[in-house]
């Protein structure tokens, strides 16, 4: 295994030692699940933006396994999802009722059909076999991305110093990938 395999996957893990703390040492949280919908939530987009950023700064791309930044961002994904599901003790009709009625579950849930092409042509025979439509599929992660955010933003009631630290580093991404002529490796 690589260098720059067991450091992507050490940092795919550090994520899940951190939450493990949380619950171990005393702390404020008081709805667990709701906790965890949260924090994975903020998890998938940071390894989202992670995706993003690896191909754009140099010592990430040198360092990183930017194909398991992304598959790992899809894991914490659906932790996210497999959590809602759990906190709405698996009942359809709630969920089906969610989708109609909450916007931000309805932009989420495009998020994350959007992100499965993704997982799916991750691996290098897909990739071959779809040729240069590949890397059209691929960027889609751009639009992910502004749906992520958009999800965030309709869910969050007060704290918007998060959302405006999301926005930031969008625009840095934004700005770095309009003085890239290809798109990833």
């Amino acid at each position: 295994m690589s260098y720059q395999n067991i450091l992507t996957y050490l940092i795919a893990i550090l994520p899940i030692l951190l939450i493990m703390c949380i619950f171990v040492l005393p702390n404020d949280v008081i709805n667990p699940i709701s906790y965890l919908i949260n924090i994975s939530g903020h998890i998938s987009i940071i390894f989202l933006f992670l995706t993003l950023f690896t191909s754009r700064i140099e010592i990430l791309k040198k360092n990183l396994n930017r194909k398991l930044i992304g598959l790992t961002s899809f894991s914490y994904l659906l932790v996210h999802v497999i959590l809602y599901f759990f906190d709405n003790n698996f009942n359809y009709s709630y969920v089906k009722d969610d989708l109609l009625s909450l916007k931000y579950i309805q932009v989420g849930y495009i998020a994350m059909i959007l992100y499965l092409p993704l997982v799916i042509s991750s691996n290098n025979f897909i990739k071959f076999l779809l040729g240069s439509l590949w890397k059209s599929i691929h960027k889609t992660i751009y639009i992910i991305m502004g749906l992520s955010l958009i999800h965030y933003f309709l869910v969050i009631k007060a704290d918007y110093l998060i959302i405006y630290f999301y926005l930031f580093l969008t625009l840095f991404v934004l700005l770095k990938s309009s003085k890239i002529q290809k798109h990833g490796p």
